[in-house]
């Protein structure tokens, strides 16, 4: 049901210089929001979320049957770094439906408690 974004910033090529690199990987994740009407950036996958939050943020997604993609951020730091400067936000996991940001862990959590992430993902 998940799937993974192919973000350019994975790919082993030559490094560029470090201001190139950083909008290079800006504007991936903004190109991987803007292409995936519901992503989750996480720490790990969703087969395999490498934290609680991450892994009950997936359960919200997965138990609304919610397609949506999924980045992994931990191995490479940058996409943290980038992804915090586009979003304000500086926890992880984010989900974004439709471009925005509808938060972390606790916000979806409520929001799935409420009924309201269903209303959004609808």
């Amino acid at each position: 049901m998940a799937s993974q974004p192919d973000l350019p910033m994975m790919q082993s090529e030559p490094a560029p210089e470090p201001a190139a690199q950083s909008n290079e990987i800006r504007d991936a994740i903004q190109q991987a929001i803007d292409e995936h009407r519901v992503i989750l950036f996480m720490k790990g996958t969703p087969e395999s979320p490498a934290c609680g939050f991450s892994a009950r943020t997936v359960a919200a997604l997965q138990e609304l049957e919610v397609p949506f993609a999924a980045v992994y951020v931990l191995p490479d730091p940058r996409i943290r770094q980038a992804l915090s400067a586009i979003s304000s936000w500086p926890t992880i996991p984010q989900l974004f439906v439709g471009g925005e940001l509808i938060g972390g862990c606790d916000i979806v959590t409520e929001m799935y408690e409420s009924g309201e992430l269903e209303q959004a993902l609808r």
